[in-house]
Formats: C-alpha cells, sequence, structure tokens
C-alpha cells in the first residue's frame, strides 16, 4: 500500500490511488487535481490569524526569529532511508520554537486534497535563508497534528518560465545556479512553493495552522552565515502572504 496522503499514478490505467486521513477511506480517480477541487485562500492576519478576508492594512508585518534548535523529529520522512517509522508526537512543543498562524475552529467538515501552496513576502537580515511550511491541525483540546509540509531555500527561490522536467501542481524552481537569487537584506522577497500532497477530512471544530520555520535541525546543516536569521513576514494589502488550501 502507499503511504497516506501519496498519489501515485497506473501509467496503463490512468489512474490516482490516495488515502483520505480522518475518513480512512482508499479512493481512486482517473483525474488529479480533483476536477471538484475549489482553492480556499487563507491570508496571514493579526494575532497570528488565517483568516480568508484579505488584508486591508498598509503596512502590517509579524518579526521571528529564527530559532537554530527548531526541529521535526527523527521519525520524520526524511528518515524512512535509515528505517525509521513516520510518527508525530503532538507539536505543541515544538511549535513554540516557530511562527505560527491559527483558523477559528471549523464551522464544518473540511476535506483537504491536492498541494497546498503557500505564498510568503518576507524580509531578512541574511543574504540567504530556509524557509519550512507545516500544515498542521489542532484538535479542540490543544494537541497539534502534522498533515503535510514543504520547504524552499530563500536562493532558489525564482519561478521558472521554463518547462519543468516532469508533470508540476505547484511553482516551479529550476534549482539551477543562472536562476539562483541572493536576498537583499530588508528587501522584500517572495518564497513560494507547494507542499506534499495530502488527503484529508478535517472535523468541525478542529483549527487550521500554518507554522512557518528558518530551521530543522534534525534533517539540515544551516546555512553558513545564515544560522539565526531575523525574518519579517509581510501580511498587508501589499504583500498579502497567503496559503492556498485545495479543498474538496
Amino acid at each position: 500500500p502507499h503511504p497516506p496522503g501519496d498519489v501515485p499514478t497506473d501509467k496503463q490505467f490512468g489512474i490516482v490511488e490516495y488515502y483520505t486521513l480522518g475518513e480512512n477511506q482508499w479512493k481512486t480517480t482517473p483525474v488529479w487535481p480533483l476536477p471538484q477541487t475549489r482553492v480556499q485562500r487563507l491570508y496571514l492576519a493579526s494575532d497570528h490569524q488565517l483568516s480568508r478576508v484579505a488584508p486591508e492594512q498598509e503596512t502590517a508585518c509579524d518579526s521571528y526569529q529564527v530559532d537554530p534548535a527548531a526541529g521535526t523529529g527523527l521519525n520524520n520522512r526524511w528518515h524512512t532511508q535509515m528505517g525509521h517509522p513516520i510518527f508525530f508526537s503532538d507539536r505543541r512543543e515544538d511549535d513554540k520554537k516557530l511562527l505560527v498562524y491559527d483558523t477559528s475552529p471549523l464551522d464544518a467538515d473540511t476535506e483537504i486534497t491536492g498541494h497546498p501552496v503557500v505564498h510568503l513576502f518576507v524580509r531578512s537580515d541574511a543574504y540567504d535563508g530556509q524557509f519550512f511550511a507545516y500544515l498542521e491541525t489542532i484538535d479542540p483540546d490543544g494537541r497539534g497534528r502534522l498533515l503535510t509540509e514543504g520547504q524552499l531555500r530563500a536562493l532558489h527561490r525564482k519561478v521558472s518560465d521554463e518547462a519543468p522536467p516532469y508533470k508540476m501542481f505547484g511553482p516551479y524552481h529550476s534549482l539551477k545556479k543562472k536562476d539562483a537569487q541572493p536576498l537583499i537584506p530588508s528587501e522584500v522577497a517572495e518564497i513560494t512553493f507547494d507542499l506534499f500532497p495530502i488527503s484529508v477530512l478535517l472535523k468541525k471544530g478542529q483549527r487550521i495552522r500554518l507554522a512557518i520555520a528558518g530551521a530543522d535541525s534534525d534533517v539540515f546543516e544551516p546555512i553558513p552565515g545564515c544560522e539565526s536569521p531575523e525574518i519579517t513576514v509581510e501580511r498587508n494589502s501589499v504583500y498579502a502572504s497567503c496559503i492556498d488550501l485545495p479543498c474538496v
């Protein structure tokens, strides 16, 4: 069987098989993304909220000092090749090291199936940096559960207009030297990337969380000279940082 959230394609029959967490059901589809997908955009807002309403303020932002000790443990997808099973414990303590934004409790069950895409407008006091985005759900009792994640090095943030070498479901970053763009301290840069595909049925009363990090000490070595930068995440009418969720 395929791990939950994977979307392998059967080339012979053109069938995608996927598993919906929360509903605990295997499903198949001949079309991916699902034809009934509607994108729900959630904006970073004041008081560390995620909002469906676009920001109206011309100047609003949040500062975050990257914690180089932030991590995802030894039971994440990066360690499966070393024989570790995938397991994420309660993320409450881990998220205290991150910059987080939450929705209000959901007023109805909500299915997310597909590739979330995060759009961050940031300023940094470093010339480069690592950006991690974690999509999580917060239970009514406060327990944090990691659903999916994605990451991008700031140097490779340019979205290429070239044809990607394989089917893409999000922004294409070539990772080529010719497209490298060092950060310019204090200038706003757009960091946009997709998260790994997920299918999950969230229940009424749960909250959706976007957690942003600048390090994963359990997996990635820090970039020399950029170990703990201070970043500013813009969330205003000019630079509206957000996450797009594929809802069904």
